[in-house]
């Protein structure tokens, strides 16, 4: 249900950007145009956050001073405090508001887009069997009517009465080859099916590699590749470019594509591999090289890391000018433990997400890291830009004041 009104959300909004022919670049376009759209936000949480740790600053030597002078009564110190709040205009909650209200529409546009994603991934793999079915049936269908010179109908009502027709002929060969196979009493069932590939193997093996050609021709043309990655659809790892029809059903959620329709299910199951054969041998190898999944992991760690890097500079220069007291102190140690942990499961994060699921997901955390990490680094320093403005204003009017 999730997936269903996540792709119907996300889906037409990706696809405005179907100018560009090739999909992997699509999604790279994409996150690039939704990030920037997103950046006054994100701008605005860091402006609110920033300011409120300068005013933290300013106040610092006040608040040292509370809590010296009430050092054995916690409630007096909790209320002098407010109170210093109250009369300078800091609101200790708006930045608290500004970084809930950012981290909540970015988990809701990561959640939303990762479920997205894996409804876009269903529906265009199943839409790609379709495709292949029908370049194979129109091909075999022309093929065998040459063959067996039968007269077409809309319903192709001849090819499976001849079809019938050459399989039945073959059962009993095709008994006797499973019993020889260790089957003692093989079902009516088996017998067909065994029936059926030797007709397929022997009787139009011409006919169904013909109609194959036709299939491979088709995928070459339909497929979604990005650069190293044969299908952005499967991962970006040793598995598979095309999948076996094991895995089609799952990552095209084939029931839900056909209503759990069982006729359907077993015509496709039976009919999978004969169609996609040769597209399977030709893309059997790696699909990538897990190139998209280290970048993730490495990004992330990158942005976790350069924003530790700034905060701690910061730190730095902020205890050089104020009193750091033991209790803040604690408070500080803890955040930086935090921080650390932070720094590690981040990335493990990411490269579990892009192990687990389409290249197409894995472009979107690469490029979504890499932009937040450029957008955080200009973002603080425009910040620094306006505080140091702001610094040598408030310089020159005091400058003035002396003067007179």
């Amino acid at each position: 249900m999730l997936a269903s009104w996540t792709t119907d959300m996300w889906s037409p909004i990706i696809e405005l950007f179907n100018f560009i022919p090739n999909y992997g670049f699509m999604i790279i376009v994409f996150t690039i145009c939704l990030k920037l759209i997103l950046s006054p936000l994100d701008f605005w949480q860091k402006k609110v956050s920033r300011a409120s740790t300068l005013k933290q600053q300013k106040l610092q030597p006040e608040i040292a001073k509370i809590q010296k002078k009430y050092a054995n009564n916690t409630q007096m110190i909790n209320q002098k405090t407010m109170e210093l709040y109250k009369k300078e205009g800091y609101n200790v909650v708006g930045s608290c508001l500004s970084m809930v209200l950012n981290l909540a529409i970015t988990l809701f546009i990561f959640i939303t887009l990762f479920m997205g994603l894996i409804g876009i991934s269903q529906n265009k793999t199943y839409a790609q069997y379709l495709e292949l079915e029908t370049a194979y049936n129109a091909t075999f269908n022309q093929e065998f009517r040459a063959e067996y010179n039968l007269t077409a109908t809309d319903d192709n009502s001849d090819i499976t009465a001849k079809l019938n027709e050459l399989i039945t002929a073959r059962t009993d060969e095709a008994r006797n080859s499973l019993i020889e196979g260790g089957v003692a009493e093989p079902t009516e069932e088996e017998v067909w099916a065994q029936a059926r590939s030797l007709v397929y193997a022997e009787d139009i093996a011409d006919i169904v590699s013909l109609a194959q050609d036709s299939a491979s021709e088709r995928y070459e043309e339909i497929k979604d590749n990005w650069l190293w990655v044969d299908n952005i659809w499967r991962p970006d790892t040793y598995v598979a470019g095309f999948p076996n029809f094991s895995d089609f059903q799952n990552i095209s959620n084939l029931n839900a594509q056909v209503n759990n329709d069982e006729t359907r299910i077993n015509e496709i199951r039976d009919n999978y591999d004969i169609i996609t054969a040769k597209i399977q041998d030709t893309y059997s190898s790696w699909n990538g090289y897990f190139i998209l999944v280290i970048l993730a992991g490495v990004v992330t760690f990158l942005s976790v890391t350069i924003t530790q890097m700034v905060t701690s500079k910061r730190k730095e220069k902020t205890e050089k000018q104020q009193i750091v007291t033991n209790p803040q102190q604690q408070q500080q140690n803890q955040m930086n433990g935090a921080t650390k942990i932070i720094k590690w499961v981040m990335p493990v994060i990411m490269v579990v997400f892009t192990i687990g699921y389409s290249a197409a997901f894995a472009l979107y955390i690469v490029m979504n890291s890499l932009m937040s990490l450029i957008i955080s680094l200009i973002s603080l320093k425009i910040l620094e830009k306006l505080e140091k403005n702001k610094e040598n204003k408030e310089k020159d009017k005091k400058k003035v004041s002396y003067s007179r």
